[in-house]
């Protein structure tokens, strides 16, 4: 799994797609989209802010 940061809400599961046969170049694809699509900074002082349901224990933090 991908979890890009410790506020991050979601996260890229690369098991399926190696499970399912993927090459270097769905995985680095996928690897690349997941990047591109984390929002800069944490958002922490941001109204909106909702504190992830996972400790950062529970991630490998």
């Amino acid at each position: 799994m991908i979890f890009l940061g410790l506020f991050a809400t979601t996260e890229t599961d690369l098991c399926a797609l190696l499970r399912s046969g993927a090459g270097d170049g769905q995985l680095a694809a996928a690897w690349r989209g997941a990047v591109a699509a984390k929002l800069p900074g944490h958002g922490i002082n941001d109204p909106g802010f909702l504190q992830p349901a996972r400790p950062m224990s529970a991630i490998g933090g």
